[in-house]
């Protein structure tokens, strides 16, 4: 068997490539755990759920007393007044018991007074109180706590959906970086063969032994082979900046990429399914529509709170008998008529849940139909891995005979150029089927529910 150089080195590189067998999986599962760490997109999905938790917290909180502080200080001008003729009434009887006073030989006592204007406004005036208010029975409160409680569980299992279609997305972008490289060294591996044929195809044109179209043919093939090998880097890159991106590094970051090779191939047994994030978080909006729909109801009955109310008022600031004052008292408020609103808006409540539910059963029929298609694609892609395999070592085979006639001159150009070209496409072949194996696997696991995410990004 004889050996070439090119076939050597290609042989050396795919070895170098391949590594442990783990390697690749270890290095995707760093690359996940930074993902789950750092995307920005699932970081605001957990502000979300910060935001539905505080939400849930004052609901809750609206349910018990309120204790306010407040203070009053008021200056004020112009405004209604009042006037008593206290001058007119009083200044003739004081002028008359005056005048009784002198007769005696006594001086006068009771000075002339004027009418009074009364103005209705303080020119100013203070008010300091504290004030307690408490619900004793609004039972809108306590529907709309279970409404608020029920968004924060959607707002949970939404951040769970993305976290899951964040691992698809970027095993995804993984495998199709790794197919990537690997077409680009394949490629590589294909150039410098086809550009040993140009050069022996030249030194035989020269020797006389062919003519110029074997030379045009060999460059031709080299050519083809070169702008191939162009897309696939250009591919890679484009690979490489979306791992990063969906990892939150820079574009530019290290990957370590093994060769397809090296990854472990998904068992054909698919795995266990879990409840879906998006069917929970669609439970949840479902059950905070119905807290909804009882909100609505309970508006037509009365509510009845705790008023009371403890401070100090008047024109200067003092505490005393005078100034002190409290209050308490019990508030009903019973909405008789509102002309339709309340049953529109029961009606608007029913709707939605209504519609909720027909969403949950097309969506429930929608997930099962993407489970049993992952299912299928992933069963296929394992037969294709397969077929690419037998098909290389064919291509192998063919090869190596095709050199050996090639040296002992008995094998035409053309026949040699077919051979090269099914190697190459037999090893292009299987990078895609075992890469696109394991696309399919983590769709059927992204259908199935089945990552083991962090405890902390599973709603419960």
């Amino acid at each position: 068997m004889v050996i070439t150089r090119q076939a050597w080195l290609v042989a050396v590189m795919l070895a170098l490539a391949a590594g442990p067998a783990a390697a690749g999986d270890e290095n995707l599962q760093a690359y996940l755990d930074e993902a789950l760490a750092a995307n920005p997109v699932l970081a605001a999905r957990g502000e979300d759920v910060r935001a539905s938790d505080y939400a849930l917290d004052d609901a809750r909180a609206q349910q018990y007393p309120q204790l306010s502080f407040n203070a009053r200080y008021t200056q004020a001008h112009g405004g209604r007044t009042i006037d008593l003729p206290v001058g007119d009434l009083l200044n003739p009887v004081y002028d008359t018991l005056n005048q009784m006073l002198e007769q005696q030989g006594q001086p006068a006592q009771f000075p002339n007074i004027s009418n009074q204007r009364i103005r209705f406004l303080r020119e100013h005036e203070q008010e300091t109180k504290l004030s307690l208010s408490a619900p004793l029975f609004t039972p809108e409160l306590w529907a709309n706590v279970d409404a608020k409680r029920a968004l924060a569980g959607a707002s949970r299992a939404e951040r769970e959906a993305y976290a899951r279609s964040l691992v698809r997305e970027l095993k995804r972008a993984y495998y199709g970086a790794v197919q990537a490289e690997a077409a680009a060294g394949i490629l590589e591996a294909s150039e410098r063969l086809l550009a040993e044929d140009v050069r022996v195809s030249q030194s035989l044109t020269e020797a006389g032994k062919a003519t110029r179209d074997r030379v045009l043919r060999a460059e031709a093939e080299r050519l083809a082979a070169v702008q191939r090998l162009d897309e696939a880097r250009a591919q890679a890159k484009q690979a490489r900046r979306l791992v990063n991106l969906l990892r939150a590094q820079p574009d530019d970051a290290p990957l370590m990429l093994p060769a397809p090779d090296s990854l472990h191939l998904p068992p054909a047994v698919a795995p266990a399914a879990q409840p879906r994030p998006e069917l929970r978080q669609l439970d949840r909006t479902l059950n905070a529509a119905e807290a909804g729909e009882r909100a609505a109801r309970a508006a037509q009955w009365p509510t009845l709170g705790l008023a009371a109310d403890y401070g100090i008022q008047g024109e200067d600031y003092r505490s005393d008998s005078e100034s002190d004052f409290d209050t308490v008292s019990l508030v009903l408020r019973w909405n008789l008529w509102d002309a339709g609103s309340r049953r529109a808006q029961r009606g608007q409540a029913a709707a939605q849940s209504a519609s909720l539910r027909a969403e949950r059963e097309d969506l429930l029929r929608r997930l099962r139909l993407a489970r049993l298609a992952a299912e299928d694609n992933l069963a296929t892609a394992l037969r294709a891995v397969d077929s690419g395999t037998a098909r290389l070592t064919a291509a192998e085979e063919s090869f190596r005979i095709a050199e050996r006639k090639r040296a002992a001159a008995a094998l035409s150009q053309i026949e040699f150029l077919d051979a090269e070209r099914a190697l190459r496409e037999a090893r292009l072949g299987l990078a895609i089927a075992r890469c696109g194996a394991l696309d399919r696997a983590a769709e059927l696991e992204l259908a199935s529910a089945s990552y083991p995410l962090p405890d902390s990004l599973v709603a419960p």
